[in-house]
C-alpha cells in the first residue's frame, strides 16, 4: 500500500506540473494571438489608406492637369493613327543588323563561331 501511495503522489505531482506548464503555454499563445490580431487590424487600416491614396493619385482630372502642366502634348490628329495591318513587321535578325550596323559591330549569328 505504501508503494501505491507514493506512485499516486508522484503522478499527482507530475500532472500538477503539466497543468502549470500548460497554463503558461496557453497564456503565451493567447498573447501571440492578440498581437497578431492587432497586426491584422493595423495592416487592414494601412491597406485602406493605400487604397484611398491610390484612388487620389489615379483621379483622371488630376492626371490630366499634370499632363497639361508637364507634358505639353497636343491632341492626337487622325493622320497620326494607322491600322494594325499597316504596322511594319521586322524580324529580330533584321533589327539586330540595323541596330548593330550603326555602332560598327558585326551581328553574331545563332550558329557556330567562325
Amino acid at each position: 500500500m505504501r508503494q501505491t501511495t507514493i506512485f499516486t503522489l508522484l503522478v499527482a505531482a507530475i500532472m500538477g506540473v503539466a497543468v502549470f506548464y500548460l497554463k503558461y503555454e496557453v497564456t503565451d499563445l493567447e498573447a501571440e494571438l492578440e498581437r497578431l490580431n492587432h497586426m491584422i487590424v493595423s495592416d487592414r487600416e494601412a491597406v485602406h489608406v493605400l487604397k484611398a491614396e491610390w484612388s487620389h493619385l489615379n483621379n483622371a482630372d488630376r492626371i490630366k492637369g499634370l499632363a497639361d502642366k508637364y507634358l505639353q502634348m497636343d491632341a492626337t490628329r487622325p493622320a497620326q493613327l494607322i491600322q494594325p495591318d499597316e504596322v511594319p513587321i521586322e524580324s529580330f535578325a533584321e533589327r539586330q543588323k540595323r541596330d548593330l550596323g550603326h555602332k560598327g559591330v558585326t551581328p553574331v549569328s545563332g550558329g557556330a563561331a567562325p
